[in-house]
Formats: structure tokens, sequence, C-alpha cells
């Protein structure tokens, strides 16, 4: 998972250099206007399922990991409007805690490139007290944080459990845009549900009980938004 995909200026958080910083919740979401999909996390698959399609791509070491499709462009997407708005009824978990992020040592980083946090009087809200303890602002962003990163790990365990059994298979997008033009998304991957229906009973109990199962018929029926994407590209076409 590329965890600073949108960072320009990843820094550590600090009380004593950050004491009088002020945090505005981001509004402007065009700084995701040059992806076309972000990492998601399993538990979001059933909220996801509903507005955008829920793929699986490889890091580079092969590991599977899942992807919400926001467009069925090669680059960028349609999810946001000229004046930075979300659009769609689903905002990845991955987009919606930028400006902030866990670092592999567990301290709290933000991207000091985010023109909603300054130190100007008035404009947002505080991170530490006076005396340098955390304020709810703060402690909600850090639960924030710590709960992607625990739903993260347990995202990690159900691709590896669904490599284990071999249920993922190769899924080639090719769409005819509205003015004839052939695109083609390569490298995406998806459950095939022949093999899930095959599973051993074992391995189908301890999925159910995992939230596995669940998952991967989340992501199954998230497929059908493809269509609506596709819409969203012959309508801007």
């Amino acid at each position: 998972m590329s965890e600073l995909l949108f960072y320009q200026q990843p820094t550590v958080l600090n009380k004593e250099v950050h004491k009088a910083i002020r945090f505005s919740p981001v509004k402007d979401f065009r700084f995701t206007n040059k992806v076309n999909s972000v990492p998601l996390l399993a538990i979001e698959f059933f909220e996801s399922s509903r507005d955008l399609p829920v793929l699986f791509s490889q890091d580079q070491a092969g590991a599977y990991f899942p992807i919400a499709l926001l467009s069925l462009k090669n680059q960028g997407h349609e999810q946001v409007d000229e004046a930075g708005e979300w659009l769609g009824n689903y905002t990845p978990a991955f987009i919606r805690r930028y400006p902030f992020v866990l670092s592999s040592d567990k301290n709290v980083c933000f991207d000091a490139d985010y023109a909603g946090l300054k130190e100007t009087e008035g404009e947002g809200e505080l991170l530490f007290t006076d005396e340098g303890a955390y304020t709810d602002t703060l402690t909600k962003i850090i639960e924030f944080v710590t709960n992607f990163e625990a739903e993260h790990v347990r995202t990690r365990e159900f691709c590896q459990a669904a490599t284990e059994q071999d249920v993922f298979k190769p899924f080639v997008l090719q769409v005819i845009t509205a003015d004839k033009k052939p695109l083609r998304l390569d490298g995406l991957f998806v459950i095939d549900e022949k093999k899930l229906m095959a599973l051993d009973d074992a391995v189908v109990t301890h999925w159910f009980r995992q939230g596995y199962l669940a998952w991967a018929y989340a992501h199954l029926h998230s497929l059908g938004s493809l269509q609506r994407l596709s819409e969203k590209l012959d309508t801007r076409a």
C-alpha cells in the first residue's frame, strides 16, 4: 500500500515544534485528481460497493491489496468537481485521513504542504493545549489513524488468506468511450466466485467467522458499479 501517495512533505508531529499549529478539515479534494484508484480497507467494502468498484492490485513484492476504482481512465477521475468538492457517495478512508498518517514506528505525521495546517490565530482547531496535552481534535485524529492501521493489518491478513486459497484471477477492463476510443486497464484482479464456492468447509467456516466471506461477496457485489463509472466516462467524452 502506497502510504504516502498524496503527501508532499511528511513531517512528524511534535508538541514543542507544533504547539501553536491549527487544523482545518479538508474541504478541497483536488489533491486526489491525478489518480484513478486508491487503496481500500476490507472493512470499507460494504460502503464502497454501493458507489465504487472494489478490485485488487499487486504491490512490487507481488502481494495483493484492494483498491477503490475511482475512474475507468488511465489517470485521473471524476469524483471531484472544479471547486474540489467530493461528488461520490463514499469517500475512502485512505483519502479521508489526509493530511495525517501513522508512521511505521507509530508516530503521527502530517503533510506540511497542506494549507489547512497553520499557526494563524482564529483559523482551525489547536492540536495541543497550552500544557502540551492533546486537544479533542488531535485525540480524534490519532484514533482515526490508529484504527486505520489496525484495519490495514486485517486487510493484509484477508488478502494473504485469499492468496493461500488461490482465489484471485486477472481482470482486464476494456471500454469503448463515447468518441469510439478504446480504453484498457491492466494489472487488476478479482476473486473467482467459482473457486470461492469450492472452498473446503473448514475454510468457509473460518472465513465466515473472520468476516472474510462477507468481504469477498461485498467485493463481487461492487463490480456492478463499473457501469456507473463507464457512464461518467462517456458523459465527459
